[in-house]
């Protein structure tokens, strides 16, 4: 006979969470919703996974895994805290940032489309900051309304100025590289 091992408080509170949502939510959606696998979600749950015949062993996630469980389930960092992982809290804080960032600048007349024309593998953590700062001087500078208004149109107008034109010089130096290498290949002339 195995014994189990007790469950973590952030394996409750994550199991507490998913069976309170609304719509209910299944193990298997609420992975899915995760990105992890159905079993890894139950293991989690239970705070243990069965290893053999009567071997059960106890299951820790990771500060990331347990903050997008975390973010499905409808438990926020505090609530990390408070059940002892104030790594995954961290975590999802730091998600929250980003989802945050992202939602205030696809607002802005003008910047919502940059993310979709990022790069994939830039994902916007170098860009992204760096726009959410500028427009944050801004709006904490001492200029009237109006001011801060007209500079947040010139800033945002200059950003896709610059992006337009850095596009537009990417596609003359893909033209010329490409002219480039057919020239110096054999029978290219």
């Amino acid at each position: 006979m195995s014994v189990h091992p007790e469950i973590p408080p952030e394996s409750d509170l994550i199991r507490q969470r998913r069976e309170a949502a609304v719509p209910g939510m299944s193990r298997r959606q609420a992975a899915v919703k995760a990105r992890i696998s159905a079993s890894q979600w139950s293991d989690v749950e239970r705070g243990h996974k069965k290893a053999g015949s009567g071997v059960v062993v106890p299951v820790r996630a990771t500060a990331d895994t347990l903050a997008r469980m975390a973010r499905v389930a409808g438990a926020s960092a505090d609530d990390l805290v408070a059940a002892g992982r104030p790594d995954a809290a961290r975590q999802l804080r730091a998600v929250e940032q980003e989802r945050d960032l992202r939602h205030r600048i696809a607002a802005i007349p003008g910047l919502g489309g940059i993310e979709a024309q990022l790069p994939p593998d830039t994902d916007g953590k170098d860009l992204l900051p760096l726009i959410a700062a500028g427009l944050d001087a801004i709006e904490r500078s001492d200029l009237p309304c109006t001011a801060r208004r007209e500079l947040t149109s010139t800033f945002v107008d200059n950003l896709i100025h610059d992006a337009t034109r850095r596009y537009s010089e990417l596609l003359l130096l893909l033209r010329l590289a490409a002219g480039a290498s057919q020239a110096e290949e054999p029978g290219g002339r």
